[in-house]
C-alpha cells in the first residue's frame, strides 16, 4: 500500500499537504517549512518512496500503546539526513521537529495547522494496521509537485 503526500501551499516555516490512498483523499499534512540547509528540527523532509515501518520504541510508541492500545508508532525509514521520522498527532509546526503531523481540518495563523488530528491518526493507523496484518509492505511517497483534485 502507497500513501501519497502531495503539497498544497507552503509558507517559509510550514508545509500543507493532501494524504491520499489509492487517489482518494485521507486527511491533510502539516510538516515544517523548505530549508536549503537543513535546520534540526525546523526541516521539512526531501520528496522520495520511503517504507513505513512499525516503530516499538520511543515516546509515541509509549504514548499511543497506553492511549490507543496500538502495537506501533508509524516511522518513515530510510529518509536522507533525518531518523524518527514518524507519522502522528499535532496541531502545529511546533509540534512536528521533521515528522508528518495529521489533521481532517485546516488553520492558518501566518503558518499552516492542522486540526482534528487524533481523529486523522486513527483513520491512518487503522488503514495501515489492515495493510500490515496482510502483510503488505507500506511506503509513503512524498512529492512536492501541487496537488490538484481533478473535477
Amino acid at each position: 500500500m502507497r500513501l501519497h503526500v502531495q503539497l498544497i501551499a507552503e509558507t517559509p516555516d510550514s508545509t500543507l499537504s493532501v494524504l491520499t490512498i489509492a487517489g482518494e483523499f485521507v486527511c491533510f499534512v502539516l510538516e515544517d517549512g523548505y530549508r536549503e540547509q537543513k535546520v534540526a528540527g525546523q526541516t521539512r523532509i526531501p520528496p522520495g518512496v520511503y517504507p513505513l515501518a512499525q516503530r516499538k520504541e520511543g515516546h509515541f510508541f509509549d504514548q499511543y500503546r497506553a492511549q490507543f492500545r496500538h502495537g506501533y508508532a508509524l516511522e518513515l525509514k530510510d529518509v536522507p539526513n533525518f531518523q524518527f521520522i514518524l507519522l502522528h498527532i499535532g496541531n502545529t509546526v511546533n509540534d512536528t521537529r521533521g515528522c508528518l503531523l495529521v489533521g481532517l481540518g485546516v488553520g492558518y495563523n501566518g503558518n499552516f495547522a492542522v486540526n482534528q488530528s487524533t481523529a486523522a491518526y486513527l483513520q491512518v493507523y487503522e488503514a495501515v494496521r489492515m495493510a500490515f496484518d496482510k502483510g503488505e509492505a507500506v511506503e509513503v511517497e512524498i512529492s512536492r509537485e501541487r496537488w490538484m483534485k481533478e473535477a
